[in-house]
């Protein structure tokens, strides 16, 4: 029987995790949900193996398969070309997928040790790929379109990887939809997924989600709210199935009051929502068009008049940003009704025309720091240090012991016991994380 290793790189922030408060940190890890649909789509004659280095230790002379798929983002390519070289001198066959080789593929195969790479969703290109390598001609590009409405997923088994490896046992990754129906200049979304927006055949997502093992789910979706029309029905279907679920959808959900109120009655008990910056000017720029900051508070609070918590996502560091961006973020989110707040640095990806356009200003090209987490342009208002020191205040200023406590207090008025533990659980782990210097949200 023929066989493939699958493998998943960990960051490099992820490295001081590794030995972190088992319980919060195993919280925070998913199964990689691209393993376990490329195995879904691999023929059953042959064998598979899958690795996901966040959980368990890459030994390259352990891996028997001939060939190998690896999966990375921008800032897990340093690490991804290591395996690839490694798994090369010992004659394996090497293939990249995800992110970076879609956005830049000249730089994928720039690699010696990369040997094919494939661009845009593998699951489509997998099945082709093995049978050319079976047979010796294996190519170097793999390029298949998205898809159209109505696509079907073939089923997976989210128990595969679980079995003793530390994750997050307690919710169930599903995707519904593909793509975002915006074109953010910042975000690499629309430009990964070509501009188009696919939603998946409701029938097919129903039954994965019927067939959960666990009561929660998370909608892994860049934009559930693609199509106001498909998550009303797709609210329908979740109902009767009494599951608890989680979402990302942007801020033009704040208008969909009757829409809230099925999410609500579904099962919806969490929005991720991408705030991003309290700047008309930068919003503008950045052509977000969907965030308005005059409504801001009336959206969140729409959110949460239906029991429903937020997470917030906020970037700092957009090229023309205001200087007082930081005093102005921080008393936003003193009077917002955020749960939790994932702060970002402005992060242009090679492959995209915002790091073209600011290619004069890069402070690094070592893609290991294409995180988001780390400042790769210079700012034009302050020195790289005092954004720095600018950013990890605002982060303690949100995550401070009594902002945590008083933010869980108002969920307990709101939302009752439920509201109040995920809030004080979420606040909790990054005002751990904070103490030890880690990233908030692992």
């Amino acid at each position: 029987m023929p066989s493939v290793a699958l493998v998943a790189p960990a960051p490099l922030y992820f490295a001081p995790l590794a030995e972190s408060r088992g319980l919060f940190a195993n919280l925070r890890r998913l199964p990689r949900l691209g393993l376990l649909a490329l195995e879904a789509v691999t023929p059953k004659t042959w064998a598979v193996e899958m690795i996901d280095e966040r959980v368990e230790r890459f030994d390259p002379d352990a891996i028997k398969a001939d060939l190998v798929g690896i999966t990375a983002m921008t800032y897990m390519a340093p690490r991804a070309f290591e395996m690839a070289r490694a798994l090369r001198i010992r004659g394996k066959t090497v293939v990249l997928g995800g992110y970076f080789p879609t956005m830049s593929p000249e730089l994928a195969l720039a690699e010696p040790a990369i040997s094919a790479v494939v661009i845009g969703r593998g699951e489509a290109a997998w099945p082709k790929l093995l049978d050319d390598f079976a047979h010796g001609r294996l190519q170097r590009v793999y390029d298949l379109p998205f898809g159209d409405d109505d696509f079907k997923l073939a089923p997976i088994d989210p128990r595969r990887m679980a079995n003793d490896r530390g994750y997050n046992g307690w919710l169930t990754q599903v995707q519904a939809t593909l793509g975002c129906k915006f074109r953010c200049r910042f975000c690499v979304i629309p430009a990964f997924h070509r501009d188009s927006v696919a939603l998946r055949d409701l029938d097919d997502v129903t039954e994965e989600i019927a067939r959960a093992p666990t009561k929660r789910v998370l909608f892994v979706d860049d934009n559930l709210l693609n199509r106001p029309a498909y998550l009303e029905a797709l609210c329908d279907r979740l109902r009767p199935l009494g599951k608890e679920w989680i979402a990302q959808v942007s801020m033009d959900i704040g208008k969909q009051k009757r829409l809230l109120a099925k999410m609500a009655r579904s099962g919806c008990g969490w929005l991720n929502v991408g705030i991003e910056s309290v700047s008309a000017r930068t919003l503008a720029a950045q052509a977000k068009w969907q965030n308005d900051v005059r409504t801001y508070l009336d959206a969140l609070n729409a959110i949460r008049d239906h029991g429903i918590s937020i997470s917030a996502g906020m970037v700092l560091g957009f090229p023309n940003e205001p200087p007082d961006v930081f005093d102005l973020t921080g008393e936003f989110l003193d009077k917002a009704p955020i749960d939790v707040t994932v702060f970002h640095v402005y992060t242009p990806y090679p492959g995209t025309s915002e790091h073209k356009a600011h290619a004069d200003r890069l402070l690094t090209r070592d893609l290991s720091l294409y995180d988001t987490y780390h400042l790769i342009v210079r700012p034009e208002h302050v020195t790289p240090e005092a954004f720095a020191q600018k950013f990890e205040a605002l982060e303690e200023r949100f995550y401070g012991g009594n902002r945590v406590i008083r933010r869980a207090l108002s969920s307990l008025r709101r939302d009752g016991p439920a509201g109040f533990a995920r809030t004080l659980a979420t606040g909790t782990e990054a005002w751990l994380n904070l103490r030890e210097g880690l990233p908030l949200h692992s």
